[in-house]
């Protein structure tokens, strides 16, 4: 894959999340300027369309050689197509958008997509915490549950772009599980994404930061949830680990600034998890909405793992 070098080479970055979008300037690692805004209720072209607005902006506040703009989005991606194949949830008619014509026509800028998982995996092994670890799986935990993997030092992509991406989807509950996003049933999501405590909450306006605010005073409730939740998510970090060897465990994403949640699940795996070779080791992101941002610069500007 090319690289840009030169002076002053920046990468325009836009993580589209399930809720929000972070937008962010980055040379070499380095945050120029980022910007957080909510996703259009109206579907991608609304997204796509604010984007490009705020995109125009923090080009003129930070004016450089600009790489490109990479853009990672949830869903399964078609890198080389340079197109999203299949998304749910609210970036509904991504799938019929040419992105890379949409890039140069509002921007002027060449295009790279990747799963948002792929990307921030990629961003805490170029500039992260997990920088010079070969074996390990990233779990990032936003609206969703995105993994990613790299197996003896090479990022997995498989023949349809998807290994090691659907972690968020592997089944933890066969027999009377709750219906995914997916289509699917008894799925990690489900149980550990933002969407689905809200669900298991019964509260469209619940969210990680209320679940840890009741659970530290002992509200019932909260503490049966914190029991579902944090099982499901040791039970899935559990599977990946022995599905890939796994020996380092990556959280990222929001929902990870949490630490008695991630502290739980990672006692899950250490209670469960067959690995005669040694224990499982886990890594927090430093800037854990910022992994995927970071990973787009690293798509332009690092030539490993590609």
């Amino acid at each position: 894959m090319e690289m840009q070098t030169g002076k002053n080479v920046c990468t325009l970055c836009a993580d589209l999340g399930g809720s929000r979008v972070k937008l962010a300037a980055v040379q070499d690692g380095k945050i120029l300027g980022s910007e957080i805004f909510d996703v259009s209720p109206t579907g991608a072209q609304g997204t796509l369309a604010l984007l490009a607005d705020r995109a125009r902006k923090l080009m003129a506040e930070h004016p450089g050689n600009w790489a490109g703009l990479g853009l990672a989005s949830p869903g399964i991606v078609d890198e080389e197509a340079r197109r999203v194949v299949s998304c749910n949830a609210k970036h509904a008619g991504i799938e019929a958008i040419d992105l890379s014509a949409w890039a140069r026509t509002t921007l002027g800028l060449d295009l790279k997509v990747v799963n948002d998982a792929r990307a921030a995996l990629l961003g805490e092994l170029a500039y992260g915490v997990a920088q010079g670890e070969k074996n390990a799986v990233l779990m990032i935990l936003g609206t969703g549950v995105g993994t990613s993997v790299v197996s003896q030092g090479h990022v997995l992509r498989g023949g349809h772009g998807t290994y090691s991406l659907l972690g968020g989807h592997f089944p933890i509950q066969f027999d009377g599980g709750r219906k995914c996003n997916c289509g699917g049933v008894g799925c990690l999501e489900a149980y550990v994404g933002t969407w689905g405590l809200k669900e298991l909450a019964g509260d469209p306006t619940y969210d990680y930061r209320r679940l840890e605010a009741d659970w530290s005073r002992g509200d019932p409730k909260a503490v049966e949830l914190f029991r579902v939740v944090s099982t499901a998510l040791g039970a899935g970090a559990l599977a990946l680990v022995h599905l890939y060897d796994a020996e380092t465990v990556v959280f990222s994403g929001g929902v990870s600034r949490f630490a008695a949640l991630l502290a739980a699940a990672k006692e899950y795996v250490w209670r469960h998890a067959w690995t005669p070779w040694g224990k499982v080791k886990f890594l927090l992101a430093e800037q854990p909405e910022m992994s995927a941002t970071l990973g787009l610069d690293a798509l332009f500007t690092k030539g490993e793992w590609q």
